[in-house]
């Protein structure tokens, strides 16, 4: 058991014991004739247990959001961040919790809270560095240096986290911290291209390629086949989403954003569809290319990751919407 891992298994235990326990309350009960007080009681008792009980998987638990992961305190239960992400959990929502296989819990948002915890911060899209023997992040997806509290700041990581994450350089995290103590700070997610998930205008080769491969089987889509389609941001990334792309039947053309003015316009003018990735283009950059696009009566379309799944899938749906208006 390590220090990090430590709350995450203390809490996996206690579930396992809290299992436990609730299958003595399974056990029924022995009835007797010259006991009908009792008797009474129980059922009493049990129906007060029932109500409770339904009451809670109706109105659901408290969720609070930790550093990283979260934690229900009427279970006493650990929230795994995977599961945060998923159901876009914030701090103060209410959930619910139903048992599974292995002392676990399945979770479903019931209601949403006031919103995130005061106490704690994210920065999203961090570059993953090394400076000599030291691994850190300095800036962002979108080429922007990190800043606390309006000052540059440099987060250094933990050997315990390279090695949990499989860190690389290049790579792209998610890095939570304390809003009074920036030092006290972990990396709370690893994004994958590749994924579903989550380029950024540095040089070429600042970010670790992790394309599984080039190539894509060709099959076209109706709805993109001949459709120009122009990326702003994630350019050191841009064959990943041009192979997809293209493999649809798509001409896919790519810009970082801090491109002379003129060649954005030239660029967009010629576009069907522009496609602006926010965590990677500066804001000047995603400024200008809204700008031209409404110039010329080009649609557009702002995505929020760096998934290739996502742009793609956003690609089908405008071309869809664009057909729909002829």
């Amino acid at each position: 058991m390590e220090v990090d891992d430590y709350l995450e298994n203390m809490n996996q235990l206690k579930d396992y014991i809290a299992f436990l326990e609730a299958l003595l309350t399974l056990e029924t009960p022995i009835y007797s004739k010259h006991n009908e007080e009792l008797e009474a009681k129980t059922v009493g008792d049990g129906d007060a247990k029932s109500k409770k009980k339904s009451d809670e998987i109706n109105n659901g638990f408290l969720f609070e959001r930790n550093l990283k992961g979260g934690y229900i305190p009427q279970l006493d239960t650990y929230v795994p961040e995977k599961v945060i992400r998923n159901l876009e959990l914030t701090h103060g929502d209410r959930v619910k919790a139903l048992p599974k296989k292995g002392a676990h819990f399945h979770f479903e948002l019931i209601q949403k809270g006031e919103g995130d915890n005061p106490n704690r911060a994210e920065i999203k899209y961090c570059i993953i560095e090394k400076d000599g023997d030291l691994w850190v992040c300095n800036r962002t997806l979108s080429g922007e240096s990190i800043h606390i509290n309006d000052l540059p700041y440099t987060v250094h990581l933990k050997a315990s986290e390279i090695k949990d994450f499989h860190l690389k350089e290049g790579d792209i995290v998610d890095i939570a911290y304390i809003v009074d103590n920036p030092n006290i700070c972990k990396v709370v997610w690893k994004h994958d291209i590749e994924d579903d998930q989550y380029s950024s205008p540095l040089p070429s080769g600042s970010y670790k390629d992790k394309s599984k491969s080039n190539h894509f089987k060709r099959e076209e889509h109706p709805k993109l086949k001949g459709k120009t389609l122009t990326l702003i941001g994630a350019i050191n990334r841009f064959s990943t989403y041009r192979d997809r792309l293209s493999a649809l039947g798509a001409r896919v053309q790519a810009m970082d954003g801090n491109e002379d003015e003129k060649r954005i316009a030239a660029l967009i003018r010629r576009s069907d569809l522009v496609f602006i990735i926010i965590p990677a283009v500066s804001h000047n950059g995603s400024t200008l290319a809204k700008k031209y696009c409404k110039l010329y009566n080009i649609r557009f379309s702002t995505i929020d990751t760096i998934g290739v799944s996502t742009v793609v899938s956003t690609a089908i749906d405008q071309a869809k919407r664009i057909e729909s208006l002829f």
